[in-house]
């Protein structure tokens, strides 16, 4: 008996639409791997910061405009299997933050230290794929997303404070409309890709992809 391939997504990784090609995309799922940039330990810092700064306060802090709610650590969050053409994909990552809004829907809340500038169309896969896993849990029961969005913190300057220099950081709430089938037509697409990697499509310019064929000729 045959049984189906899992492959696992990361939502991080899934933001690779203006980045990266689908072929690299693909390869990399089959294990390709290529020396990447250490991860800065100074976003690391101000990851842990961001997420208890905002523990527990109202969704006032992130935008006047939003329904009331509070705001939570996002914490790890995995989805059940869904299959596409003998592949089962899987969702796992570990979240920013999570609103509860006071009607017992949930938002899908990522933190930028960066301006709102250039963000664009690149984070709705990281953000769609944590709304599945909440709505599509490996365990539990299933939350309902109503709303997702990013949280731009860019530093505007520096003062003075009682415990030494510090920086001012603006925040920018950048919400996103995500339709409830964008992740199934997501994954969808992805099934040749995980298929058959090697004839994906690569993308016009990729650099990756013009070393991978002069490492091979």
């Amino acid at each position: 008996m045959l049984t189906n391939q899992e492959v696992k997504l990361s939502p991080s990784k899934l933001s690779y639409e203006d980045r990266r090609c689908d072929r690299c995309f693909g390869l990399e799922l089959a294990g390709e791997r290529w020396p990447t940039s250490p991860f800065p330990g100074l976003f690391s810092a101000l990851d842990r910061q961001q997420r208890a700064y905002f523990e527990e306060q109202s969704t006032q802090a992130f935008d006047q405009s939003l329904p009331s709610g509070t705001i939570h650590d996002g914490g790890r969050v995995k989805s059940a299997p869904y299959t596409v053409d003998g592949i089962d994909f899987v969702v796992s990552g570990s979240m920013d933050a999570l609103i509860r809004f006071d009607d017992g829907t949930v938002g899908v809340v990522d933190y930028k230290s960066s301006s709102t500038k250039g963000l664009g169309e690149a984070y709705r896969p990281q953000l769609a794929a944590y709304g599945w896993a909440l709505s599509h849990p490996a365990k539990g029961d299933p939350e309902q997303v109503s709303l997702y969005g990013l949280v731009a913190l860019a530093p505007t300057e520096m003062t003075d404070t009682e415990k030494g220099r510090s920086y001012l950081v603006s925040t920018t709430w950048y919400p996103y409309d995500i339709e409830d089938r964008w992740m199934e037509d997501l994954f969808k697409r992805l099934a040749p890709i995980v298929k058959n990697p090697h004839n994906a499509q690569s993308k016009d310019g990729c650099e990756w992809c013009d070393l991978r064929v002069r490492l091979t000729n």
